[in-house]
């Protein structure tokens, strides 16, 4: 070999295929962006990678957290509104609790990232939570939400829980706790639920908008996008078919308005304690919510029997799975209708 030359460059050998199945299996956006400054080869193959992961960054501001100031200023109102509070919270709380800054932020640093491909098929966005937010970790409850979108809400599932543990004490343990819990008032347990409610629905629909925004300055068509949070709380799903009904909807010569949740009927199941035999855990005021928009509500029965997979691909799956199941079972569910928020 010539000294004046270097090595032989063993991944110049592979195909141009093979290369971009590495870079698919990379997801990182972030760093496939990095590697794109490696070589003019590397950077003509990165655009075309077709499955993509963002993780949002959190803000480096020095704003005061939000989260607490959410979560008490949300109880109070619905408790002082609780005749009318989906639609009083979303028109009056989102608007004032929002900060533009910080979701200019995303965007900005969303649609810089993705610019760079154009070949996405699945799409994956984690955004930064503040911490406390309801169900977050440190927080008294536990809460989990999944979203369809197309166009605008599909459907949201909401499993929630005050507590959510492993089972350390005997049957006869676990009845006496559920008669200490029953006589506390309807009126408080129907405050907490709706305060899950409104949180995972004013979250699915910001994250719903967001994408719109994303979409409307990026020629992308994926098969599959999911926007999920740091803390695992929820995500928002949407399939290829759904992606293309919302880009039908969208008009590109107008600003891209915030995403409003149509009228909706709403199922909930509640059980004061409730045991997973199977995982061995114990889920303290247990709450299965089923969201749907009302004019999709002719098959709510049939529908509800694939509820046991919804949480399908989350870190707790057979633990969820197995509480949706064990709450399915349970007496027939409350039902509520709403109007459009």
């Amino acid at each position: 070999m010539d000294e004046d030359q270097g090595p032989d460059d063993h991944f110049d050998r592979l195909s141009d295929e093979l290369v971009t199945l590495i870079f698919n299996k990379v997801l990182d956006a972030k760093s496939l962006c990095r590697c794109s400054a490696v070589s003019k080869r590397f950077a003509s193959l990165i655009p075309q990678t077709d499955n993509v992961s963002l993780i949002v960054p959190s803000s480096n501001s020095s704003k005061p957290n939000r989260g607490t100031f959410f979560i008490v200023f949300l109880k109070y109102l619905v408790g002082k509104f609780i005749t009318k509070p989906l639609q009083f919270l979303y028109q009056t709380v989102v608007p004032k609790l929002s900060v533009k800054s910080e979701e200019d932020e995303t965007y900005q640093f969303t649609t810089e990232v993705l610019r760079n491909f154009v070949n996405i098929k699945r799409l994956s966005i984690q955004l930064p939570c503040h911490g406390d937010e309801l169900g977050s970790k440190g927080t008294d409850y536990f809460l989990r939400w999944k979203a369809e979108f197309g166009r605008e809400l599909e459907s949201c599932v909401v499993l929630g829980a005050t507590s959510f543990h492993r089972s350390s004490s005997t049957p006869s343990s676990h009845k006496k706790h559920k008669q200490l819990r029953e006589p506390m008032s309807a009126t408080d347990e129907l405050k907490t639920r709706v305060v899950w409610m409104i949180s995972c629905l004013i979250a699915a629909s910001t994250r719903h908008w967001l994408l719109k925004q994303i979409i409307a300055d990026s020629p992308m068509n994926p098969q599959s996008v999911m926007i999920s949070d740091s803390s695992k709380q929820g995500r928002l799903i949407m399939g290829e078919e759904q992606f293309k009904k919302l880009r039908r909807s969208m008009n590109p010569t107008a600003p891209v308005e915030r995403t409003m949740v149509p009228a909706v009927r709403v199922k909930l199941w509640h059980v004061p304690v409730l045991e997973l035999p199977a995982s061995g855990r114990v889920m303290n005021g247990a709450t299965l919510i089923v969201i749907r928009p009302a004019e999709r509500t002719t098959k709510m029965e049939s529908e509800d029997e694939g509820l046991g997979d919804c949480f399908e691909g989350e870190e707790e799956e057979e633990d969820l799975r197995e509480a949706v199941r064990e709450m399915l079972k349970e007496k027939k569910p409350y039902k509520i209708e709403m109007d459009s928020l």
